[in-house]
């Protein structure tokens, strides 16, 4: 009897089905308000949505149309464009707000429960290549690089190496760009994005084009979706990801 016990216990964890957890990041654009955004995420309806450049009309808007959705909501206003803001179906344990000493912008670490399993974001907005005056200029935009693996070295100070990790939201570089790979090639993260689509852009301005929006996970997740959608009034688009938990 016990060892029937036994093996019933092996087979039911050995088959048990991977917890999965779906997150969206979304630059609204603290300009661009308007209420269709609503819409967009309701349809996209991840477990978990990071925003970035939120502010007072966006957190009003956001607020009365989605909260029946998402239970938990959290904003912090920043100036113009350095808001940033978490939806969530599942309990947000913490919430700690990052300065950012080499950049423009705050970040937000966000330990999210889901069931038995704890998983931590970092909600980023890295510096844009503009100068201080936020005008555009040659030297702020080559450099722009370096200053990213910089704010992204000082967050990740303050995130617990073993949970399960999402960084994601506003890089300002694409696929290739150095902070990007500087997460893979030294901190062992993976780039959601180009597994399931190595070519959709993420950001547009006029004629200009580019793939500034990222999900990058670490060892503890494996990604089974992930995906850029066309919507919104935006100069971003919604970049959706979902996750498998490791056991």
């Amino acid at each position: 009897m016990k060892l029937t016990a036994a093996i019933l216990f092996v087979l039911l964890f050995a088959f048990e089905k991977p917890n999965t957890i779906s997150v969206l990041t979304y630059n609204v654009n603290y300009s661009f308000i308007n209420k269709k955004v609503v819409t967009i995420l309701d349809t996209i309806n991840a477990d978990v949505v990071c925003l970035q450049e939120t502010n007072a009309k966006w957190e009003e808007i956001l607020r009365g149309g989605l909260q029946d959705k998402y239970p938990y909501i959290e904003f912090k206003h920043r100036g113009s464009s350095g808001g940033l803001a978490i939806l969530s179906k599942y309990p947000i344990l913490k919430i700690n707000y990052l300065r950012n000493k080499p950049g423009w912008f705050p970040a937000a670490e966000i330990t999210i429960k889901k069931g038995q399993d704890t998983i931590q974001l970092l909600n980023v907005h890295l510096k844009p290549g503009l100068t201080k005056k936020g005008r555009i200029g040659w030297n702020a935009y080559f450099k722009a690089e370096d200053v990213h693996v910089e704010e992204l070295t000082q967050f990740m100070d303050s995130l617990k190496p073993n949970l399960p990790t999402i960084i994601l939201g506003d890089f300002n570089e694409n696929d290739n760009g150095k902070a990007m790979q500087w997460l893979q090639n030294e901190m062992s993260f993976q780039d959601a994005l180009p597994h399931f689509d190595k070519r959709s852009k993420t950001w547009r301005w006029i004629i200009l084009r580019g793939r500034y929006d990222h999900l990058v996970f670490n060892k503890q997740l494996s990604c089974t979706t992930a995906k850029v959608y066309k919507l919104g009034k935006s100069d971003h688009f919604p970049v959706f990801g979902v996750f498998e938990i490791k056991k």
